[in-house]
C-alpha cells in the first residue's frame, strides 16, 4: 500500500519572522534571481520603468534589480505582509512600495507595469494558469517567471515530500514549464536554464564541497542542458510577452 503524502498547512514555512540565516539565504539567492531577469532582458532593461514583483518575500530581489539598474520604481506584493521581513538595504534611493494581497487578484489596473515577475512562486500556487493570467493582465511589456525544475530521473517520493513541506505543490520539467506558460497565453521572448551560483552552493556546505558541486553541475549543463535537467534540479526562467491572440479578457 502506498503511503500518503503528509499535507500540512500550505506555505506555513513562510509565516512569521525569518531567522538571520534565512535572511542571509534569501539575500544570496536574490542575486541569482535578479541577474537572470537582467540577463534575459538584455538591452531592453534600459526601457524598464516600473516593476512589480508578485511574491516579493523579503524584497531582496527587487533591491538587487534596483542595484543593477533594472527599473526605477518598484512595487512588491505578497500573501504574507512584506513588512514582516523586508530586506532592501542599499536600495533606499529608489522608490519602493509594499503591500499584501489575497493571492488571487492583483490589486492594480490592466497594463500597469513595464515588468511583472514572479520568481519561485508558480510552484506554490493552487491555480497556476489563473495566476499567470493575472501577471499578464497587469503587465505592459514583459512578464518573467522562474521555477525550480524538480521533476527528473532522481526525483523520488522523499524529495517530493521535502519540497511539499516548503509549499511546493506544482512540479516542473523545462518542457512542462514552457507548456503551462504557452497554454496561459504567454509568448516566450527568452528562456534560460540556470544552476546556482557558487555562493549559493557554498551556503549550506563547505567551500570545497560547494566548488566541487558547482563544477560538476555547470559542466553537465554546458555539455547538455537536456541531459542536465533530466538528472538534477536546475532553475528555468522565462521572459514572456503577452500573445494578444490568446490573451485573457481585459478591461476589468
Amino acid at each position: 500500500m502506498t503511503t500518503e503524502f503528509c499535507v500540512g498547512q500550505h506555505n506555513a514555512h513562510y509565516q512569521g519572522v525569518y531567522s538571520a540565516q534565512e535572511r542571509d539565504w534569501r539575500r544570496v539567492c536574490a542575486i541569482d534571481k535578479a541577474d537572470h531577469i537582467a540577463g534575459l532582458l538584455g538591452a531592453s532593461a534600459a526601457a524598464i520603468g516600473n516593476v512589480l514583483e508578485v511574491g516579493c518575500g523579503t524584497g531582496a530581489v527587487l533591491a538587487r534589480l534596483s542595484a543593477v539598474g533594472v527599473g526605477r520604481d518598484f512595487t512588491g506584493i505578497d500573501v504574507i505582509d512584506p513588512a514582516t521581513n523586508l530586506e532592501t538595504e542599499g536600495a533606499a534611493a529608489a522608490p519602493f512600495r509594499w503591500s499584501s494581497y489575497d493571492g488571487a487578484t492583483i490589486p492594480f489596473a490592466d497594463g500597469s507595469f513595464d515588468l511583472v515577475y514572479a520568481s519561485h512562486v508558480l510552484e506554490h500556487v493552487p491555480e497556476p494558469r489563473a495566476f499567470l493570467h493575472e501577471l499578464a493582465r497587469v503587465a505592459r511589456a514583459f512578464i518573467y517567471v522562474e521555477v525550480p525544475c524538480e521533476l527528473h530521473a532522481r526525483t523520488n517520493r522523499g524529495a517530493l515530500q521535502s519540497t511539499l513541506d516548503i509549499g511546493h505543490i506544482n512540479f516542473y520539467t523545462p518542457d512542462t514549464f514552457r507548456l503551462v506558460l504557452e497554454t496561459s497565453g504567454l509568448k516566450l521572448a527568452g528562456f534560460g536554464v540556470y544552476d546556482h551560483s557558487l555562493p549559493v552552493h557554498e551556503f549550506h556546505s563547505s567551500r570545497i564541497k560547494g566548488i566541487a558541486k558547482s563544477m560538476v553541475r555547470k559542466a553537465l549543463l554546458s555539455v547538455s542542458p537536456d541531459l542536465a535537467t533530466r538528472l538534477a534540479t536546475y532553475h528555468c526562467g522565462a521572459l514572456c510577452r503577452l500573445d494578444e491572440a490568446q490573451a485573457p479578457p481585459r478591461g476589468r
